[in-house]
């Protein structure tokens, strides 16, 4: 029976037609007695449960890995402000665990909830950049990476004698070239520090278009006659793709693999299938025909993706930069654990960063607890972005309704139809006539 109940509302929350969403019987007769008994409104609210139940799941571990990824860490190397923004990082984490299990209990009226919700979202969004966007010095003690504004040439090089390795400690530079010298150091070092928090954006980007697609299309099912939701689609679509080309760009110069380039054109250019098949999102009504060709637009979507997927894998597991492996399975060999155990010591000099990384064989462990915690987060969000953007579209497509319905009556509307068949007829789109 338990089994049988979670694979319904698995089968809800991943399904993208809600057209074909059956409430049970105790479901209807819950929204029957709010006043929820329209149809759509009905597959809506029991689509939206369905989701925020299997969101739960995967915010809550999320919250408890943040938690015990805290604890274990310790506060020792966190100056005041950054462990302000762990905290704050932690409350966010529970934010979002919070605004789904108000959501489940409010299912029957979706809108009392759905604004707590996308404020907890956005700000699980927004913190990891704040986070990232501070100077590493402001977050953690490395006290003597931080030089003076204009200090003595005796202090200089003793700064400059953390920094270098040793045969370099001889080198004679003139004092402003030594504080240009420190400068390049100190922007390597705060790098490598804040390279765990870069990692932790990844899940806010990376669900960010795929949650709006997905609630993009899950409002085009619900209501097949908008054509709003199936436009948004469409547009949204090629920004994953636009946005991960900037990046590969990058990313190509310092790994440079054809596993990469492909992996990242499969994988973030899967969704656009939803453009080039546009035609079968923006019309006004769906059909059996109709919802067939989505299906097809959906798999060709998925068959992209893991093909991009397992390009991405393969490149990950074979390919070393600067002698290292990108992915490893062991923790004590890998760049980002013997980086996190220098942050913890709170004094970290350029010959440490050189020592790390001659003694590592992999920049990540693969099962390390930040690791899991990245795939379960994104999860976690992609399932929460999903319910945004569903709920924000759905809104956005009834607020147009009523605009328009409101505008058929105003005096100006005969003129404006005219201008538009005339601009139709302009762009080669001619204005279809109804009798």
């Amino acid at each position: 029976m338990a089994s049988t109940i979670l694979l319904r509302h698995l089968r809800r929350a991943f399904g993208w037609n809600l057209a074909k969403v059956t409430p049970t019987a105790s479901e209807k007769a819950d929204l029957a007695a709010a006043g929820v008994v329209d149809a759509a409104a009905v597959r809506y609210a029991v689509w939206r449960r369905s989701l925020l139940l299997v969101a739960l799941a995967p915010t809550a571990i999320s919250f408890g890995l943040a938690a015990f990824d805290m604890i274990e860490g310790g506060f020792g190397d966190l100056t005041p402000l950054g462990l302000s923004l762990e905290i704050a990082w932690l409350a966010a984490a529970a934010g979002l665990t919070a605004a789904c299990v108000l959501g489940i209990r409010k299912w029957t009226r979706p809108a009392s909830a759905s604004g707590l919700l996308t404020a907890a979202w956005a700000f699980a969004f927004v913190l990891p950049f704040v986070f990232a966007l501070m100077p590493a010095g402001l977050l953690y003690r490395v006290g003597s990476m931080t030089p003076l504004a204009h200090p003595p040439l005796p202090e200089m090089n003793s700064k400059l004698a953390k920094v270098l390795p040793v045969e370099e400690r001889k080198i004679d530079l003139a004092p402003e070239q030594l504080r240009k010298f420190l400068a390049v150091k100190e922007i390597v070092i705060e790098f490598i520090l804040s390279a765990t928090a870069y990692l932790l954006l990844l899940p806010a980007v990376l669900s960010l278009i795929p949650g709006a697609v997905n609630g993009c299309l899950r409002v085009k099912a619900l209501l097949p006659a908008a054509q709003l939701p199936g436009w948004l689609l469409v547009c949204a679509a090629p920004v994953f793709l636009l946005f991960w080309l900037i990046i590969l760009v990058v990313a190509n110069h310092v790994a440079r693999s054809p596993l990469l380039v492909f992996g990242v054109l499969f994988w973030a250019g899967a969704p656009i299938w939803y453009a080039i098949r546009g035609r079968v999102f923006v019309q006004s009504h769906i059909g059996d025909a109709e919802a067939a060709g989505i299906a097809q637009v959906k798999h060709l979507v998925l068959a992209t993706t893991l093909v991009g997927v397992g390009l991405l894998a393969a490149f990950a597991l074979t390919t070393k930069v600067m002698g290292i492996n990108i992915l490893g399975f062991d923790r004590s060999t890998a760049v980002a654990t013997k980086i996190e155990e220098l942050s913890d010591d709170g004094d970290v000099s350029w010959e440490d960063v050189q020592t790390a990384l001659a003694e590592s064989t992999s920049f990540i462990d693969a099962l390390d607890l930040t690791s899991w915690r990245l795939a379960v987060d994104f999860l976690a969000k992609l399932l929460v972005v999903t319910a945004v953007f569903a709920d924000l579209v759905l809104r956005a497509t009834l607020s147009a309704w009523k605009n328009d319905k409101s505008f058929r009556s105003h005096p100006g509307a005969p003129g404006y139809d005219a201008t538009a068949a005339a601009t139709a007829e302009f762009f080669g789109s001619p204005a279809r006539t109804t009798p």
